[in-house]
């Protein structure tokens, strides 16, 4: 990995930046912490439509953003997850200064008026509907979280409640701005084909001239785990089979970024592969095939602080209860918490990740976004380089003490039940 230079400029923005030269293009991130554990009851879904309108650009502007980047030939888009919103940009590497300049203007002064709070909102509540409006639609997002927690910012749907926005306007979005989007409060990232100290000077001029304010201190949401097994059901209309989400607490990802290693390990033997454990169990003893997936992470690996989760889920034959389903995993996780993997299946699950891994840090847009996120949440972008290392120390016992952390007295179930209309 190329070295990374880090500054942080005198009104609080943290800068990153990377000399990537493998081809001519540059990427820009700024990532702010504020995601969706950051809103109040009634205004479930405004972090997300924030993310929205920081795309009409900064006042004054006559074209938006998507226009202004996309007439240099890049590209650019965004997200919202639990505790950071991300908005990314990939250039032909001599557009790198006009990206950092569009990405400060709108940090000074975003473009917010009463036309395009109501527009944006009509885009997230059709965003909204779009995912539901489809077989296992908030499958196992949002509707596995609010049976696993219980405090409002971990459990509510931060993708939107469109009855919320209708009453959100221009004042309510301006206060959210001035309450989170602070240059203090966010990490410009740089990677590609650059000259670290000429994006610097380009900082420090764009950025630099933003006044700073007031960031407020970051509040942790842990709460604890489950006490007993929660459940939940909903029918769905449109699934073609029953299905099952199991979700698990895991230690925290800032402190303890070994552990999850081993328990994406663990869903790689249970569910991955060739011959996961857990399929294979079910075809022997019940002669059914259960379509099976898992991971670590409501939303992606290492991407939130604490509290996060360990989400399997399994759709499976109507004639096969979800009970047999959770009965074969529960069997699945006693042997492995017993005699754990072989050391085969480790080393199989190690390469797996390798290999996804390098592929999508080919990928600038990808290192860029996680160099960023791991400066933001854990104030170590350098944690890029030592995942392999990270990845390469988990061992059999490793995978072991996280089958055995996986209780079956302390997690939550949802079941989705199909309807009439498949």
């Amino acid at each position: 990995m190329s070295e990374i230079t880090r500054v942080t400029l005198a009104n609080g923005l943290r800068v990153v930046v990377e000399e990537e030269r493998s081809a001519p293009v540059a990427g820009v991130a700024v990532h702010y912490g504020v995601g969706f554990r950051a809103e109040t009851e009634g205004s479930s879904g405004l972090a997300h439509l924030f993310e929205h309108l920081m795309f009409q650009g900064a006042e004054g502007s006559e074209r938006d953003h998507f226009q202004q980047v996309e007439s240099i030939g890049g590209f650019c888009n965004a997200s919202t997850r639990q505790d950071y919103t991300d908005f990314y940009t990939v250039v032909p590497a001599g557009a790198v200064t006009q990206v950092i300049t569009l990405e400060a203007d709108r940090m000074r002064a975003p473009k917010i008026t009463e036309r395009a709070v109501r527009v944006q909102a009509a885009v997230v509540r059709e965003e909204v509907l779009g995912k539901v409006r489809k077989p296992y639609g908030g499958f196992p997002w949002p509707r596995l979280s609010p049976v696993i927690f219980r405090d409002f910012a971990n459990a509510h749907d931060g993708y939107g409640d469109h009855a919320a926005l209708r009453n959100v306007g221009p004042h309510d979005c301006a206060e959210f701005f001035d309450r989170h989007y602070s240059p203090a409060n966010a990490v410009l990232t740089v990677t590609g084909d650059i000259e670290p100290g000429r994006v610097l000077e380009a900082a420090e001029r764009a950025f630099g001239r933003i006044p700073p304010r007031p960031v407020q201190e970051r509040v942790s949401h842990w709460e604890p785990e489950p006490a007993g097994r929660l459940e939940a059901e909903y029918t769905d209309p449109l699934a073609p089979l029953p299905a099952l989400a199991v979700g698990h607490r895991v230690p925290d990802p800032g402190a303890d970024p070994a552990a999850h290693f081993a328990l994406a390990a663990l869903a790689g033997v249970l569910t991955g592969g060739t011959r996961p454990r857990l399929r294979e169990r079910l075809r022997r003893e019940t002669g059914q095939d259960v379509t099976l997936s898992a991971r670590v992470g409501l939303f992606d690996f290492l991407d939130a602080h604490d509290p996060d989760i360990w989400i399997m889920t399994a759709v499976h034959p109507e004639e096969l209860p979800a009970e047999r389903v959770l009965a074969a995993l529960d069997a699945e996780l006693e042997s492995l918490g017993a005699a754990g993997p072989t050391e085969e299946e480790v080393r199989h699950r190690r390469n797996r990740w390798m290999t996804s891994h390098h592929r999508s840090m080919d990928q600038l847009a990808n290192r860029l976004r996680m160099l960023g996120r791991f400066e933001l949440l854990f104030g170590d972008p350098g944690r890029l380089a030592r995942l392999p290392e990270l990845c390469d120390g988990v061992t059999a016992s490793d995978v072991a003490a996280a089958a055995h952390a996986l209780r079956p007295d302390s997690r939550a179930l949802l079941r989705v039940v199909p309807g009439e209309g498949r």
